[in-house]
């Protein structure tokens, strides 16, 4: 490491910067999430749901919004992470550092030659070694390097300065008992102690502001630090100030110290030390986004009235008009039921993205269809595409990253449909196509017509620019899968479901893929010649239908209801999003949506790898052209039977019953519909 970066161990001390107090009441655990598959928000499958429920906010984002960027301080910049490099030879500064840093004592360590090192450097390296050491000749050396002209003392004055404070607020990080448990928090020094440590941290921060080079970013831990020192005397409103402004510059311990005061405050134990301090704004604010960011981790699920209920009223009854979180507290209020007061707190809650959102929601709920529309539009206006919420698990632990923009965007694309704007609810959904794609693909499979789809695919999904590898189960080339290439793979599909099979081939982008659709076209124009003869096409249509029972989930399986090739066929039912027999609720489906809905399944064996279901009626007339007493013509419908015996008994029995009716007894026929023998075409007289 290079001598910019050799500081006091722990200098930072970036671990949890409350006060033990704080940290002990935080009563209130994060939930937990149910085992199994990780599978996404469908905002089509409950639609009344997804247009009445406000999402939570995210946290730390909101953290860095409750004060302004103060331009005198740095932002922050995270260390560049780590990657293997050829080892280089220390310098000789690290040389003499690291082995004064290896010693005990501060005599240990000033008998090390430190010839190669700064006056400056070996002083603060002896400072170091004495706190490390709880030696108190520490402050003198520390105090020497601020002594030095600041020509001299480089980058070492300002971790001097810096050290101070820690050293007069007696911190030295979380202490641990020889087991590694943590021991018992030390005691805090006297308060003209603790003012004279703050003031050491106030010096780092004017130092910075007036431009002073901060290569460890000690200002933004000065913030925190300055904090942790308000909190230790009873102070939170000065914390929350500190602490958010160490946010603000990017700090991420700024957020995290946040949450933790925040937690303090809400749990109900502590209710006579919110009222206390509930009038300050940034207090109000604070509070604000604990609950609407993180109520979801309340625990039990039952403690809305006894945690949400009284604070909401609370600051409800604190707040002033103009309050700078008061779409962030309607939207609180809304989710908790209290519609009454969000009504009344966006009236004033401005006009950002989260205030329309709301809004429009609010006119939902009242039936105003058209309101609704023109808040959606507002919403979707004002909010930046770049916010993000991060990721949410709904009551049903489906997995969404919340963002704003995308989310508002899916919301129109169901009032989109509802009103029969079939393309446009498309380029709504689709602008979330990372986020939505299995709601993207329903309306693209389920709702769009093949020629609405393709017209689609040709101005919003182009073909690849770099030919894609082949893509095989179970094995991983590399190549990312963008929607863009699902959508087309999706087109190419239902074009072969369709039969247009020559307009599916411009579509296929993975080539195997495409390979086998084309095989398939192929051996399906030649058993459907029929000037060939009876031989050559049903060993066609055995080889198509062999085909589409091994790979048809690639080149004709429908990418949701009913085959979930989404999710490689893994799963054979996941809900259907059209299907509205057990809903409860407004289904916002419309007939003439529905009516597309229906039609685009298949007409037959509309049940999960419905291709296999197509390739027994291929088999069956492949067998319809065979002797009934050739092998090939058992051993033609035994596979068919072998293909969807397993699901469906039914079928399996009927295509046994004709083989037994009309064919030959062979000596496999006691196993028909399990292990059959490949068909022997080559026998028959053509």
């Amino acid at each position: 490491m290079s001598s910019h970066d050799l500081r006091l161990a722990g200098m930072r001390n970036r671990t949890l910067p409350l006060v033990p107090l704080i940290a002990a009441a935080l009563l209130i655990p994060l939930s937990s999430q149910a085992c199994g598959p990780d599978f996404p928000n469908r905002l089509l499958l409950n639609r009344d749901g997804t247009l009445l429920y406000m999402p939570e906010g995210n946290f730390a984002f909101e953290a860095r919004r409750l004060v302004a960027v103060d331009k005198q301080l740095p932002l922050w910049k995270a260390a560049a992470p780590e990657t293997p490099a050829k080892p280089m030879p220390q310098s000789p500064q690290e040389v003499a550092i690291n082995q004064m840093r290896a010693s005990k004592t501060v005599e240990q360590a000033d008998a090390v030659d430190a010839q190669a090192l700064s006056n400056a450097a070996r002083l603060y390296t002896l400072g170091a070694v004495a706190f490390a050491a709880e030696d108190p000749r520490a402050a003198d050396y520390f105090q020497q390097v601020l002594a030095l002209p600041a020509a001299d003392r480089g980058d070492w004055g300002l971790r001097a300065q810096y050290s101070l404070g820690r050293l007069w607020m007696n911190d030295r990080g979380t202490p641990e008992n020889a087991d590694g448990s943590t021991a018992p928090a030390v005691q805090h020094p006297e308060k003209a102690q603790l003012a004279k440590a703050s003031a050491a941290f106030q010096q780092v921060i004017d130092q910075v502001k007036n431009g002073v080079a901060d290569p460890d970013q000690l200002a933004l831990s000065s913030l925190g630090q300055q904090a942790r020192i308000h909190l230790w005397q009873g102070e939170i409103a000065p914390a929350v100030q500190l602490y958010a402004q160490q946010a603000a510059q990017g700090d991420s311990d700024g957020g995290l110290s946040l949450q933790y005061v925040s937690s303090y405050l809400i749990n109900p134990a502590h209710l006579d030390s919110l009222k206390q301090v509930i009038h300050d704004p940034l207090i109000q604010q604070l509070v604000t986004i604990e609950l609407f960011a993180r109520s979801g981790n309340l625990q039990p699920y039952d403690n809305t009235k006894q945690i949400i209920t009284p604070i909401l009223a609370l600051l409800n009854e604190s707040v002033q008009s103009g309050f700078a979180g008061s779409d962030r507290l309607a939207a609180l209020a809304y989710r908790s039921g209290q519609y009454p007061m969000a009504a009344s707190l966006l009236k004033n809650a401005g006009d950002s993205g989260l205030a329309w959102w709301l809004r429009a929601k609010m006119a939902l709920r009242d039936g105003n269809l058209k309101a609704a529309t023109a808040a959606y539009a507002k919403a979707a206006a004002a909010f930046p595409s770049d916010e993000s919420w991060g990721p949410q698990y709904g009551e049903d632990f489906a997995n969404e990253m919340i963002i704003p923009e995308c989310r508002v965007a899916g919301e129109q694309a169901i009032l989109a449909l509802n009103r029969g704007d079939y393309l446009q609810a498309m380029e709504l959904m689709y602008r979330g196509k990372e986020n939505y794609w299995a709601d993207v693909a329903d309306i693209a499979e389920r709702v769009l017509t093949i020629d609405e789809l393709k017209g689609f695919v040709d101005k919003h999904a182009p073909a690849p620019t770099t030919p894609l590898k082949p893509v095989k189960p179970d094995e991983y080339n590399g190549q990312v899968l963008t929607p863009e290439i699902h959508l087309r793979e999706l087109l190419a599909r239902r074009m072969m479901r369709a039969g247009r099979y020559q307009e599916a081939l411009n579509y296929f982008a993975i080539p195997n893929y495409g390979q086998a659709a084309q095989e398939f076209a192929a051996r399906l124009k030649v058993a459907q010649d029929k000037a060939s003869d009876k031989t050559t096409r049903a060993e066609a249509y055995y080889q198509a239908a062999a085909l589409l029972r091994s790979q048809g989930l690639e080149f004709s399986g429908y990418e949701m209801t009913p085959d979930y090739a989404i999710y490689g066929a893994g799963y054979s039912y996941l809900g259907d999003a059209f299907n509205t027999s057990e809903l409860k609720h407004k289904s916002w489906i419309s007939a003439a949506e529905a009516v597309r809905a229906a039609k685009s399944l298949p007409e037959a064996d509309n049940r999960f790898l419905h291709y296999r279901w197509q390739a027994v009626a291929l088999a069956q007339k492949a067998a319809d052209l065979l002797p009934p007493k050739s092998h090939a013509y058992a051993a033609v419908l035994c596979n068919a039977a072998s293909w969807v015996i397993a699901r469906d008994a039914k079928t399996g029995r009927a295509l046994y019953q004709r083989y037994v009716k009309t064919g030959t007894p062979y000596g496999w026929s006691s196993h028909f519909g399990y292990n059959c023998p490949a068909p022997e075409f080559a026998g028959i007289a053509k």
